[in-house]
């Protein structure tokens, strides 16, 4: 990718061009920004085009500021041009959610959050969580644009798997900070399936999917590095 433009988005709508232009210079010299308004609204579309004095600045702007914590406890978005509109084209095909729980100016969307997950009961929520992962394997690639489009869907998700104790939050803080656990908290059933992973060899891994094939090899890496411990 030797592109000098990209899409930074995601902000909050009442940040200034100069805003924007501070996050964006903080990776290095830029030509171009232009702030993107809605044509009707004359508001902020939280989202700018932004042109970098060469392609390696860009691909660093990709790199660092995509997924950046904002002071608003958002993530921001940031790729190439080409990619943002592709999934600007794609956000269309997603599904129509229904609307979400008004946020008043005292809440803060995680509490908010974690009361309205906390009022589902358990068979939905179960249920909940199933689909979810049908459809992470059946379209990962819609399931990502759906996070990305929505990610308090992901933090939501996060909840049920603690709410159902499908998961722990020891299991939570090493997929978002890939911290090591002691082997004895892994349960003998993840071991297992985890020693069957690193058995794995490459015809195994060859008749797979690309996306259970990527899953596959970031499951065996992290097994190579012990982040599960000693399992093998």
């Amino acid at each position: 990718m030797n592109s000098t433009t990209v899409n930074i988005g995601k902000f909050p709508f009442d940040y200034t061009e100069q805003q924007v232009l501070e996050i964006a210079k903080s990776v290095g010299p830029v030509e171009l920004l232009k702030l993107m308004f809605d044509e009707m609204t004359g508001k902020s579309k939280g989202n700018a085009i932004v042109k970098f004095k060469d392609a390696e600045t860009a691909a660093s702007a990709v790199r660092n500021l995509d997924y950046m914590t904002l002071p608003n406890g958002r993530f921001l978005r940031c790729t190439f041009t080409s990619e943002a509109a592709s999934a600007s084209n794609n956000v269309e095909k997603l599904p129509m959610l229904p609307l979400g729980v008004q946020i008043n100016t005292n809440q803060l969307p995680n509490q908010t959050i974690s009361t309205v997950v906390s009022s589902i009961d358990a068979n939905n929520a179960l249920q909940v969580l199933k689909d979810a992962k049908s459809m992470t394997v059946e379209n990962p690639r819609l399931t990502k644009l759906l996070f990305d489009s929505f990610p308090q869907l992901a933090h939501a998700l996060v909840e049920l798997t603690l709410l159902t104790n499908t998961s722990n939050r020891d299991l939570v803080e090493l997929t978002l900070n890939k911290k090591q656990i002691p082997f004895t908290e892994v349960t003998i059933d993840h071991a297992n399936l985890l020693r069957e992973v690193a058995g794995l060899g490459d015809e195994d891994i060859s008749s797979l999917d690309d996306a259970k094939k990527d899953i596959i090899m970031t499951l065996k890496e992290e097994i190579k590095k012990g982040s599960f411990g000693q399992v093998v």
